[in-house]
């Protein structure tokens, strides 16, 4: 028997839990990272909109870049269509745009960030994959104005997107950027660029492990299809080796019994040695050397 206690009725969550723990994720990274110097955050910020756009179309979403700074508003296009927000309206203002969303998904955790960070949209997947899209324009994104509307739900956000700039006149008011984070984050970057390099070496070389089915008579390898291959063939196949061919000692000996006869024995060993040499070179080489 299984014995249950009574603790009262539960308070049913204002909140779906799904939605509940996708803010507390926003809220959680957008609070780390605003400890970070704009540098750093600019390095963690982009890496991560990539991660989210390959994640996204790995997943169905197939946004394609035209390589132009018109993927930016194809990608908040995306994001709409696909339930961020109700509707997006976007008017101009004397220093950029204005975009103005409607019952933005996960507003709650925007509004909270609000309160310990400048910018309260460091983590939304919008802004991560956007900030990615113009880093790679050399260009960022200039944040002017912020404003909520828990009661309609809707955001509010005045921002241009300007050539990108690393002095020290570019850090808000008050504030001054650390050399060590500065120095922090190039060495980060150069071993980002290190890994992906890296990365992309070990995709290109083929290794061969496990077992491998081989003839115990001649050799042949069965590959996965059920077929039986010559060694050459399967290894040329399967990695990005190569092969010449020649004759070993002991194999000539027994082909050529007659190139034992000393002392030509020794010159036929050595001419058959070389690694270039195909077995018609070496047998043409060999009768040229033997006696009659």
């Amino acid at each position: 028997m299984v014995n249950t206690r009574r603790t009262g009725p539960v308070e049913k969550p204002a909140k779906e839990f799904k939605q509940a723990l996708y803010e507390s994720v926003l809220v959680a990274f957008g609070t780390i990272l605003s400890k970070y110097n704009v540098f750093a955050q600019g390095s963690i910020l982009k890496d991560v909109g990539r991660e989210i756009i390959v994640y996204l179309n790995n997943h169905g979403y197939n946004f394609k870049e035209t390589g132009s700074l018109d993927d930016l508003a194809l990608l908040t296009d995306l994001f709409v269509k696909n339930g961020f927000a109700d509707k997006l309206d976007i008017e101009e203002t004397q220093n950029g745009h204005r975009y103005t969303l409607h019952n933005l998904y996960g507003i709650d955790a925007y509004k909270q960030l609000l309160d310990v960070a400048d910018n309260p949209f460091l983590s939304c997947p919008l802004n991560l994959c956007l900030y990615y899209i113009a880093d790679k324009h050399h260009k960022t994104m200039k944040l002017y104005n912020k404003t909520f509307n828990l009661k309609n739900r809707s955001s509010v956000t005045d921002y241009a997107v300007v050539e990108k700039v690393f002095e020290d006149s570019a850090a808000p008011e008050g504030r001054q950027f650390d050399p060590l984070a500065i120095e922090n984050t190039r060495l980060y970057q150069l071993a980002r660029e290190r890994a992906d390099r890296l990365e992309k070496a070990q995709k290109e070389i083929k290794i061969l492990r496990g077992f491998i089915p081989i003839c115990a008579s001649c050799k042949k390898i069965r590959d996965d299809e059920g077929y039986w291959q010559q060694v050459e063939s399967y290894i040329s196949n399967h990695s990005e080796a190569f092969f010449t061919h020649s004759l070993c000692p002991d194999c000539l000996e027994t082909l050529y019994p007659e190139s034992t006869t000393l002392p030509n024995k020794k010159r036929a060993k050595k001419i058959v040695s070389k690694k270039t040499m195909t077995v018609k070179k070496a047998a043409v080489e060999t009768k040229k050397i033997l006696p009659g």
